[in-house]
């Protein structure tokens, strides 16, 4: 693949047009994977096929040229947080260093846009959220995964994958395979990676190797972010095979928790990475030293400095001896840091007796000077009555589109707002799976006891694969599915599970009431239904709107591939302790949020006249109720005269339904409400408690219309509908045990039916 040629951008290294050509025989550029096909690529600096050409055929023979022995090649991959700008400069100044040293440097200079991003993502709470310490850094965490930093460090390890299967790193590879082929004990070849530069190795050496590279000597990695489980699968084996010797300097435990990231976060980037960035929240990392301690196969692995085996960690800050010390005390700092590169010198020399590592004329900032622009706070910080109100009509599959949620989000709004909420809406386009999280976490995150929150969604539900085994952990049996919320965006993958809910509510202040309304099909688990053209023209003109989305296969994989789960890997695993919402101690905390949903789980939720009929009838009793009446009463008002075809209910703690609707948690006068879910949408994934007695209380008559499941995983189809009314008998006998199965789901609404 080819980068396009696009206008040079504004220089930002602040080299010279002499000193950028100077570059050319030891840096290699490197965007989204690949070298540039011609010479207006992107950027002031750029690499073609011709320049590592180059490399071999001129500037590697002329630096080998008197000299005797083998001479050490050098392959250096910076971190993932690196610039253009900055990976250029770092060469200039490191480049003659390398080379006075005898070692011929080569530094692939790999794009990735991650630090921009990052701090994009954080910008909102660089000065947001309430609470100290532990709090706020998981505030953080969330914050980072559900905006951009998860989606681009994705996209940064594509890239670093992409370059050694085909892309640049391939061509330099194929390259110097050849000219070792050529050159038989010309050179001994290592590998140098910072933070991400693991990653970009883990994929290089095994492409070098097959391409003829017979051994790297040396592998030295400088707080390596790279997951063990690539590392094991990909060079941990390679070990005294062609791998000479490995070596890792990284930090202490204590270390990591001392660093910082963006002046935001309260410890290192490695730490933020595993709960953050990583599809699977908690996955080990190899530069963090608790990764490798619970690791039986690294554990006793890695020797101690200068011992005999091959494979050796240094912890920093360390005083080991000239081949193993390092006084880096931030993840930025090691490959700055003269104890440490003197070290990683010494071992690709095996001398020691070198020249003095330059010190930098000032240290290259990990993260930007200036904090981004902190954006104004979603809800005045005075308000104690907050709600969020999301409603999507025009999903961009003209089969997904919808009818009657934004005129939903807009009643609840409506409502809300006369009961003195401060209400933001998200509707249509604006409802992106992002944009809906990271409001919802806001709106958590600043909230203060006595508080009382609101979040209401109208929209497409669905259920998704269970990708991290909390559904089969719970005893769900058959059911093997999360259940789903679908923003605009979900036919894209990005789906908001139940699980992405859980980590939000878990961080809800004591003190701090949350309520939530949904008003779908299924609306124990969120599904609203999607008809067929002819079905949605013939209800459309009944004015009565059922309302589910089943996903396709090719949207199932979409979801994988967007949670980092892929064949290679597995379909799942047991969800992991060591999650941002995870309570330090271990203890699952009471669950506070109540979820008002419109129908049993087994039914249809319908829309009548461009509302939802659980809409049309709950939100015009809402001020009349508020601070007056309980949980149990109002859903009394709103089941009195519904009719019989969908039932309202209220799940969550029992203790909870008996607290006044909308009231302050201790349940004085209504200074908060406690969180609104809105109606006519699917998504089970809203708030039901994770653990505790989840109980469902139901209006007297429990009849209905009853879903069933045909096969695990997929619902009814639409043609099934008339016959779902036929089971409610049986779908009413399992109630009892369904509502137990519900009290062990992660964030789940409500149960589906067993097949």
């Amino acid at each position: 693949m080819t980068i396009p040629a696009t206008p040079s951008a504004p220089r930002g290294s602040g080299l010279s047009d002499e000193e950028l050509a100077a570059l050319k025989p030891h840096v290699i550029n490197l965007r989204r994977g690949q070298l540039a096909d011609g010479p207006a690529g992107e950027g002031e600096y750029f690499s073609t096929a011709a320049d590592v050409e180059a490399i071999f055929a001129t500037h590697l023979p002329a630096f080998l040229a008197g000299r005797s022995g083998p001479v050490p090649l050098m392959v250096n991959a910076h971190g993932g947080l690196v610039t253009e700008a900055a990976g250029l400069r770092a060469a200039a100044s490191r480049i003659p260093w390398w080379k006075e040293n005898g070692v011929y440097p080569i530094y692939f200079v790999w794009e990735t846009g991650l630090v921009t991003s990052l701090a994009d993502a954080l910008a909102g709470w660089l000065g947001g959220s309430r609470g100290p310490g532990d709090f706020k850094d998981r505030i953080v965490e969330l914050a980072a995964r559900f905006g951009q930093g998860e989606r681009v460090w994705g996209e940064m390890k594509e890239y670093a994958e992409a370059a050694s299967a085909g892309g640049g790193a391939s061509v330099f590879a194929d390259a110097l395979g050849s000219f070792m082929n050529e050159h038989r004990g010309a050179l001994t070849v290592h590998a140098v990676g910072h933070s991400a530069g693991s990653i970009f190795h883990s994929y290089f050496i095994p492409a070098a190797v097959k391409a003829g590279v017979d051994r790297f000597e040396t592998v030295s990695f400088l707080a390596p972010a790279v997951r063990t489980d690539l590392f094991k699968e990909k060079l941990k084996d390679e070990v005294d095979q062609s791998i000479g010797r490995l070596s890792m300097f990284t930090m202490t435990d204590d270390r990591e928790r001392a660093d910082n990231c963006v002046r935001v976060y309260g410890k290192s980037l490695l730490y933020l990475v595993r709960a953050a960035f990583e599809p699977r929240i908690g996955d080990p990392i190899l530069g963090l030293q608790d990764s490798v301690r619970s690791d039986p196969d690294l554990r006793d692995w890695f020797g101690e400095p200068d011992s005999p085996s091959s494979a050796q960690v240094v912890w920093s800050v360390a005083d080991s001896g000239p081949f193993s010390s390092s006084d880096a005390t931030s993840h930025g700092a090691f490959d700055d840091d003269p104890a440490t590169m003197e070290s990683v010198l010494r071992r690709i020399v095996d001398r020691k007796d070198v020249t003095p590592f330059p010190l930098p004329r000032a240290v290259e900032p990990l993260w930007p000077t200036q904090p981004r622009d902190v954006p104004a706070p979603t809800w005045p910080h005075s308000a104690t009555r907050k709600a969020l109100c999301v409603g999507i009509n025009a999903y961009p599959d003209a089969a997904d589109q919808l009818s009657g949620c934004v005129a939903d989000a807009g009643a609840w709004a409506t409502e809300l707002e006369k009961a003195g909420f401060a209400v933001h809406l998200l509707a249509d386009a604006q409802a992106t799976r992002s944009e809906v999280l990271l409001r919802m976490l806001e709106l958590v995150s600043t909230s203060a006891p006595g508080d009382t929150l609101v979040v209401q969604y109208a929209g497409h539900g669905t259920t998704a694969p269970d990708l991290d085994g909390d559904e089969a952990a719970s005893g769900q049996g058959g059911n093997m599915e999360d259940e789903a919320l679908c923003p605009v965006d979900f036919r894209t993958g990005e789906l908001i599970i139940d699980d992405d809910l859980g980590l939000i509510w878990d961080q809800l202040p004591d003190g701090v009431a949350l309520t939530l309304f949904f008003d779908s099909c299924h609306s124990g688990d969120g599904q609203r239904r999607i008809l067929s053209q002819a079905e949605l023209e013939q209800e459309t003109t009944l004015r009565r709107l059922p309302r589910r989305v089943v996903l396709s296969e090719a949207d199932r994989e979409a979801f994988r591939a967007r949670r980092g789960y892929t064949s290679a890997r597995g379909s799942g695993r047991a969800a992991d302790a060591a999650s941002p919402g995870a309570p330090v101690d271990g203890q699952q905390k009471p669950h506070r949020e109540l979820l008002f949903s419109a129908c049993q789980p087994t039914e249809l939720a319908y829309e009548t006249a461009g509302h939802g009929d659980f809409t049309s009838k709950a939100s015009p009793l809402l001020a009349d109720a508020m601070g007056k009446l309980t949980n149990e009463q109002f859903l009394g008002r709103v089941v009195d005269g519904f009719g019989d075809r969908q039932h309202p209910k209220i799940n969550g703690e029992k203790a909870l339904f008996g607290r006044t609707f909308l009231a302050a948690e201790d349940g004085s006068a209504p200074t908060a409400p406690i969180g609104v879910a809105s109606a006519s949408s699917g998504g089970a994934a809203s708030g039901m408690p994770a653990s505790g007695e989840a109980v469902q209380a139901a209006a007297a008559h429990n009849g209905g219309g009853a879903g069933t499941l045909t096969a695990v995983g997929k619902r009814a189809d639409d043609a099934e509908v008339a016959a779902l009314e036929a089971t409610l008998a049986a779908a009413a006998g399992a109630a009892e045990h369904r509502a137990t199965r519900v009290a062990r789901l992660l964030r789940a609404i409500a149960d589906v039916i067993e097949e």
